[in-house]
């Protein structure tokens, strides 16, 4: 095939890390464990059995609460347009082309867990095996298996209009990335990977366009959020502090004090 199909992933400890895919696009069966996935628009949690069919764009993936009693394990499989065509012929694919409604597709989307595609990755196990007996006729015949199980999961209109973009990048305005990620816990680093920018170069355009640092935006939002949710809610203050994207409860504790002159637990009361 000249691409790589599908491989297993197995990690032991916790692992985050910045995707681009530029030519790719992907889906990850999660077998054991968690992973989050951060896209421009939007964060998704997959967990034992789920799935995330990612479009070529770029990503943050974490995968957390990882031990080697807890080993994390997924079966990623790669969707090369031209592997796609070779295996359907291009006069195949039009049950691909499903009507556009005019609202723009999430990059990303989470599969629940599909019995049909359980018994695909368990099928795909004896290859993973015995890789020198994998002829590329099966693997074709494979993926088009993989695309038939998507294209009729329990979203298959959303996954066929996916499927069908694979390979055609959304432009996404800046302020509507900032916004989806407002609350989430990404550095700098990452929010500017999200944007397609260097770190430089989207500090820059922040400033520019928030006429704030994006360190003094993103605190500033946080806290404000962070002191509704202690004054109308019964959260619990950890749970406060996860919620408005602050890594911990004791950083949490200490940026609210140093901007409302109070504990979380004084201002609650």
């Amino acid at each position: 095939m000249g691409h790589t199909f599908a491989e297993c992933f197995t990690l032991d400890q916790n692992f985050r890390i910045n995707r681009e895919m530029r030519n790719d696009a992907c889906l990850a069966y999660i077998q054991s464990g968690t992973q989050e996935v951060y896209s421009p628009t939007q964060k998704i949690v997959a967990r034992d059995k789920e799935s995330i069919l990612m479009k070529c764009g770029n990503y943050i993936a974490n995968f957390r609460d990882v031990s080697p009693m807890a080993q994390f394990k997924s079966v990623v499989f790669h969707l090369d347009p031209e592997v796609i065509k070779k295996a359907f012929g291009e006069h195949e694919l039009g049950f691909l082309r499903v009507k556009r409604s005019g609202m723009r597709l999430d990059p990303a989307l989470k599969i629940e867990q599909n019995k049909l595609l359980d018994s695909f990755v368990n099928s795909m196990m004896p290859y993973f095996n015995y890789p020198t007996l994998v002829r590329e006729e099966l693997l074709l015949l494979k993926l088009k298996e993989l695309v038939y199980i998507l294209s009729d999961s329990g979203n298959n209109e959303i996954v066929s209009q996916l499927l069908g973009t694979l390979y055609t990048k959304e432009e996404i305005e800046f302020d509507e990335i900032i916004s989806a990620n407002l609350y989430n816990n990404l550095s700098i680093t990452e929010l500017a990977h999200l944007t397609a920018r260097s770190e430089s170069s989207f500090k820059r355009y922040f400033t520019k366009y928030y006429e704030e640092s994006p360190a003094k935006y993103f605190k500033e939002k946080r806290l404000e959020k962070a002191a509704g949710l202690l004054k109308d809610s019964s959260l619990l203050i950890s749970e406060i502090a996860w919620d408005c994207g602050f890594e911990n409860a004791a950083h949490f504790s200490d940026s609210f004090r140093a901007y409302f002159g109070k504990s979380p637990k004084v201002f609650r009361v």
